[in-house]
């Protein structure tokens, strides 16, 4: 059963980091709302348009904090009362624990869920949603309990991406826009007139976050259409998909495939059959894979050291450790085998 909530905000303090956190910031100083920070290592040394998150906070001039524990005495010290505050959650490195949630920030800490609840909780969400074709974007508001996603929705909003949208930084601008409209909207707009609506776990699914350097090896082995998917859910702003040729550890991005030349046998994937001007052709089974960037590890361009009839492959023990589960923490990455 929905619930009637009251909301009235004096202060807006935002957990975690990222673009749409610096463009928040950023909106809320011009309209003279007093704004914190509060947020993570991890984050916090991120770079953001040539800047450090640390820098563009610094040089803002926004009130920020990067505590160990959320539960620490100086975020209660930097929070203060925060009886009227908007907590917002962007992408925070914490998991809140049911105690925090009450006793710091006063039973108000919603989060900004850049897709469908209950379905695809977790993150790494451009690059599962590029994985799956997806083309529904949404705006999801709702309050942090101690689980994962699963608080009270709150408001959401759905919009799509483009048919030109292929690549993480592509669904990336969209998402941004959207959700810096959906979250002004509400501060501004709704809060005031708001309802709570449980979430229904039998549709609830949960997909792990991804790292690019650990995932994103290319098992030759899938059909065209996923090798095409998955180099593209690795493209920028990550490092690009990896595999090996001539031994050599490789990253690839802007990619397409094309049915134009001759059929290939699947025995045939990976093998460079024709190079261009500045683009490769590689087969894949029934189709053509179009590689126009393709670097070492070091960035450096390496289309002039490939010949026609080199391979591409990965062995099989990288295609097994990409499957490893990957775990942000506030200080970086962990994975369990």
């Amino acid at each position: 059963m929905n619930k009637k909530i009251h909301c009235q905000y004096d202060e807006i303090v935002l957990l975690g980091g990222g673009k749409l956190l610096c463009k928040l910031s950023l909106w809320s100083k011009s309209l003279n709302i007093p704004i914190k920070i509060i947020t993570s290592d991890r984050h916090y040394e991120e770079s953001y348009n040539n800047l450090t998150l640390q820098e563009f906070l610094t040089k803002e001039k926004i009130e920020h904090i990067v505590p160990k524990d959320i539960s620490s005495k100086s975020v209660i010290e930097f929070i203060g009362k925060g009886k009227n505050t908007f907590f917002l959650s962007l992408g925070a490195a914490w998991i809140f624990k049911e105690d925090v949630i009450y006793n710091i920030f006063n039973k108000n800490l919603f989060n900004l869920h850049g897709t469908r609840l209950p379905q695809n909780r977790g993150g790494g969400g451009f690059s599962w949603q590029i994985l799956n074709s997806g083309r529904f974007g949404f705006c999801t508001l709702h309050m942090v309990d101690a689980g994962v996603d699963t608080g009270d929705i709150i408001s959401s909003d759905e919009f799509l991406y483009p048919a030109s949208c292929r690549i993480p930084s592509d669904y990336e601008k969209i998402y941004i826009e959207e959700n810096f409209k959906f979250v002004t909207r509400f501060i501004t707009r709704d809060s005031n007139k708001i309802t709570t609506t449980k979430q229904s776990e039998y549709f609830s699914s949960y997909w792990p976050r991804l790292n690019t350097d650990i995932n994103g090896w290319i098992d030759w082995s899938m059909n065209a259409i996923e090798v095409e998917r998955f180099i593209c859910a690795f493209d920028s702003p990550y490092n690009g998909a990896r595999t090996l040729i001539n031994s050599q550890k490789v990253r690839i991005k802007n990619v397409s495939i094309t049915q134009q030349d001759a059929s290939f046998h699947s025995y045939q994937s990976g093998i460079v059959y024709r190079k261009g001007k500045c683009w490769l052709c590689v087969c894949l089974k029934n189709y053509t894979l179009i590689i126009e960037d393709i670097r070492n590890d070091k960035g450096e361009d390496v289309f002039s050291l490939i010949k026609v009839g080199d391979r591409m492959h990965t062995p099989i023990e990288k295609i097994e450790s990409s499957k490893q589960r990957v775990v942000y923490t506030p200080n970086g990455i962990k994975t369990f085998k």
